[in-house]
């Protein structure tokens, strides 16, 4: 039985229950190796049993524990003890942004606009990241005693709307208060349901109520989808008409109207307070969207209704009778297949045209093909003559000729249009890399290596870096010194550092006890950065490189470290043995440093790990002689 004082996982002690929902207990609970507080979240155990769900589950939690931004809750362990599924976060200590709108009614305009920013920004990283949240809504988001914002549920909330209908109809409408027009058709949503969700919940906020409301969950999903949406000022007259212009244009019915980002939603709510008018503030609705409102209540059908009924669910429907014929009534409204056309052979242009008559959205990669001409498709997925529905995914490949070794300049411009030059040119970029400074748009490429007009065969490896959010996470380096190294290295993961640079030197002290570290103890530092930890150098036989590494420096003042990789009680660390600031150019490099390998040879072989400002460039396999 699960209660005060159960201890998961031989670690999480459970102390009080502090809150439950339709899908799981939420408890405060002490971690005994790390003595912190922290959230447990329990799932019901009528969730367990559904397998699908569960390994849909663990997928999400993975993905979950990726994410490192300021304002999401962080999800960093989960497991299954003695058939209980549990998931451990942060506990925020404060209340949920649905608490203080019930509580205080309207929230003061420049703190909810404050709270929305930061929850921009959380989310145009969890996107950029390639996660949609799907349940954006004022309960998933926690309030800390200081007033900050943290969004919850991050990568869970998904599995619970795709595999699971509650019948409690509260539960239900909980949910569909946010709901966007296509979640509310039962349709595919990305970031732009997010975005949708958010504009509701910038409503609710500033005026204390939800836009759309009715006794059912199909009545309000019908809302949603058919009526406009309410001016805010009918309900605060007092409100400033750019905040009113910017939840219009988040909550566009139509997605493709609405902010194309969370961070476009964000550079207009900076402006907001200061241009209270909102003229900079600029969005329209598509013919069809309006003419659908217009005709939306003559144009209701019974198939339509029963559709959602369906979709939403029926109180007195059990969960998996409810599962089953949502499912079936999908399965029927969905368009018959079609046999797919075929693509190959004609330009690009044209085929994504003639694409576009079977599919929204076809995905357009390209390889080096010395048979087929530049900006011809090569090979499509499906194949001709296969069944294809409309929401299928198509992938047209386009020959790029005999490729391009020299690489171009996709500097300046979005992540998005930089990645498709490069497969115009046949070129395979190998690492995309984050960077929070400078002023440049988030998510915009503000460096690439190699440089504009030089060789990619040369250079041995393509990297772009990229702008990124500022409100990643940041901790206080704490002090490690004298710590044996296994045990720094478990204090510094905990706090989620996860690059750490071995260096050796000669000394008395006992081996494996850290002698120096940099970053120096309480300098902030965000949860990306290296970590530097000297060590007594080990005993035992030593090999050095046996000859130069040929590489390619992008610009001077770069920094350069050649480690070996290891593993310290499954923690991965690079031992180096060679680091120095260096210039721009051609370069051979004669690594000084040695290294114990376990060999009775003379000559042996091992991997060398190459790094250019911290970011792994590429690795290669050397030869290393006794030294």
């Amino acid at each position: 039985m699960i209660g005060p004082d159960t201890v998961l996982a031989g670690r999480y002690r459970l102390i009080e229950q502090i809150d439950s929902g339709g899908s799981a207990y939420i408890y405060k609970a002490m971690d005994e190796l790390t003595k912190q507080i922290v959230a447990v979240k329990i799932l019901k155990p009528e969730l367990t049993e559904n397998e699908e769900f569960v390994q849909r589950f663990k997928k999400e939690v993975q993905a979950a524990a990726k994410l490192r931004h300021a304002n999401i809750i962080r999800a960093y362990d989960a497991g299954l003890d003695n058939g209980t599924y549990y998931i451990v976060m942060d506990l925020i200590e404060g209340k949920t942004l649905k608490h203080l709108i019930n509580v205080n009614g309207p929230l003061p305009v420049k703190y909810a606009v404050a709270v929305a920013k930061k929850l921009c920004l959380a989310l145009e990283y969890a996107h950029v990241k390639g996660f949609v949240h799907r349940d954006i809504k004022p309960h998933n988001v926690m309030i800390d005693m200081t007033g900050e914002p943290y969004i919850a549920d991050f990568g869970i909330a998904r599995n619970i709307a795709q595999n699971t209908i509650t019948a409690e109809e509260g539960s239900v409408m909980g949910s569909v208060h946010y709901f966007s027009p296509e979640q509310a058709r039962g349709e595919r949503v990305d970031k732009r349901s997010d975005i949708y969700s958010l504009g509701i919940l910038l409503y609710e906020m500033v005026t204390g109520k939800v836009p759309f409301d009715a006794d059912t969950s199909v009545a309000i999903a019908l809302k949603h989808i058919n009526d406009p949406m309410p001016d805010a000022k009918e309900s605060a007259p007092s409100l400033p008409e750019s905040i009113n212009k910017i939840i219009q244009k988040a909550t566009q019915k139509d997605k493709h109207f609405r902010y194309k980002s969370a961070f476009n939603m964000y550079e207009d709510l900076q402006r907001c307070l200061s241009e209270p008018d909102g003229e900079y503030v600029k969005y329209s609705e598509s013919k069809r969207t309006q003419q659908h409102i217009e005709e939306a209540h003559a144009k209701r059908s019974k198939k339509s209704v029963k559709r959602l009924v369906l979709v939403f669910g029926v109180a007195a429907v059990v969960v998996f009778a409810i599962i089953a014929v949502v499912s079936a009534v999908i399965n029927f409204n969905v368009e018959r297949p079609v046999p797919l056309p075929d693509f190959v052979g004609m330009t690009e242009k044209n085929a994504v045209e003639a694409a576009q008559k079977v599919t929204s959205m076809p995905t357009v990669t390209y390889e080096n093909s010395s048979e087929a001409e530049k900006g011809v498709v090569i090979r499509q997925d499906p194949e001709a003559g296969m069944d294809f529905k409309k929401d299928d995914p198509l992938t047209l490949v386009v020959s790029n000729g005999s490729g391009s070794d020299i690489m171009p300049d996709v500097t300046n411009m979005d992540r998005a249009q930089a990645e498709k030059i490069l497969r115009e040119n046949g070129i395979e970029w190998d690492q995309i890399v984050e960077d929070t400074t400078g002023d440049a748009p988030i998510g915009y490429v503000i460096e690439q290596h190699p440089a504009a007009g030089e060789s990619v065969s040369r250079s041995g490896s393509v990297w772009l870096t990229v702008k990124a959010s500022p409100d990643i996470q940041k901790i206080s380096m704490p002090n490690i010194q004298s710590m044996t190294l296994p045990d720094a290295l478990n204090v510094l993961k905990l706090r989620d550092l996860s690059l750490f640079f071995i260096y050796e030197k000669d000394s008395d002290e006992e081996e494996n006890t850290v002698i120096s570290q940099k970053p120096a103890e309480n300098t902030e530092i965000s949860t990306n950065s290296s970590v530097e930890l000297t060590v007594p150098a080990s005993s035992g036989r030593r090999y050095k490189v046996s000859k130069p590494i040929n590489l390619t420096i992008p610009k001077d003042g770069t920094s350069l470290r050649i480690g070996i990789p290891g593993n310290v009680d499954g923690v991965s660390v690079y031992y180096i043995i060679y680091g120095a600031v260096v210039e721009a150019g051609d370069q051979a490099i004669e690594p000084t440093g040695t290294i114990v390998i376990d060999s009775d040879e003379d000559v042996a072989q091992k991997d060398l790990a190459i790094f250019l400002n911290d970011v792994q460039v590429k690795t290669e396999t050397v030869e290393f002689v006794r030294g």
